[in-house]
């Protein structure tokens, strides 16, 4: 079997394996940029020559800690599959893992969040801004959001699959809710869909509307995500009930935006100083 057979029954190996489309599509991507390097046959690969692979990102491309984090996962999860159906004897990925700063996610204030919708191109573009903040979705997850996962009349919506293959329930506001059942009238098929987009187009309607609302700060659709976790937890949400929301499958992940909001470290600093007084301390 040549390196193309070998990507492909990758994939449907992933499929069965439940793996989401997004991260197939990554992982893929990254073992065929890794089979085109190494020029040979996928079976024959050797640990040093994924070691001098990854030399290579780090000193001659100058790969960001993470993307390297992520190309070594693609590759340790290729050669899993390759082990399993016994095309070698190996595991070759033996690096271990970078370590990584985890850097505190940067948040859009309200005031900036509303501009930021208002400031989207059309209707439909500031519809999908204030469903990917209110609901703090993945992009990928909005982008596979489809009508029979959306009850408007409770203001909940089901998210299959997200990451992790877990299933999760997130929440829309009444107004979110309204603008939703108002596209939904002009839809022909009820169980597409909703906003039939790519991930790539949701980042390009979101760095347009930021030019545009004058924000100077860098912004992605997960900024967006960020951004609710963090007011969440500043208008006194319980932080596990923002893991559940968030899907995360650690409260250590949640626990960041303890770190960002600045307002709820002072709110927490004044108890302290509320319980003094009150104890005659």
């Amino acid at each position: 079997m040549d390196n193309e057979g070998y990507l492909d029954e990758f994939v449907t190996w992933m499929e069965v394996k439940g793996y989401r489309p997004g991260t197939i599509r990554q992982y893929t991507y990254d073992v065929r940029r890794f089979l085109r390097w190494l020029d040979k046959d996928a079976a024959d690969a050797t640990p040093d020559d994924v070691w001098r692979y990854l030399t290579h990102l780090r000193r001659k491309r100058g790969l960001a800690d993470r993307t390297l984090l992520r190309r070594i996962a693609s590759l340790r999860t290729f050669y899993r599959f390759m082990e399993q159906r016994h095309y070698v004897e190996q595991n070759p990925v033996e690096v271990e893992r970078p370590r990584v700063r985890r850097a505190l996610p940067s948040v859009l204030t309200r005031e900036e969040v509303e501009r930021l919708i208002e400031a989207a191109g059309d209707d439909r573009s500031r519809l999908l801004l204030r469903t990917l903040y209110v609901t703090g979705m993945r992009v990928g997850e909005l982008c596979e959001l489809t009508w029979d996962r959306v009850n408007l009349d409770d203001g909940v919506i089901l998210v299959r699959g997200g990451k992790g293959g877990k299933d999760r329930v997130v929440l829309i506001d009444p107004q979110t809710a309204g603008e939703l059942r108002a596209l939904k009238e002009g839809v022909s098929d009820s169980n597409g869909r909703i906003f039939g987009v790519s991930p790539r187009t949701v980042q390009r309607i979101v760095k347009a509307a930021a030019e545009r609302a004058g924000i100077q700060k860098r912004v992605t659709p997960h900024t967006l995500r960020h951004s609710l976790a963090t007011h969440l937890l500043e208008a006194g949400a319980d932080i596990r009930a923002i893991q559940e929301l968030l899907g995360h499958a650690s409260l250590s992940t949640t626990q960041i935006y303890t770190h960002v909001s600045t307002r709820h470290l002072k709110r927490e600093y004044e108890k302290l100083f509320r319980t003094r007084v009150r104890s005659g301390a």
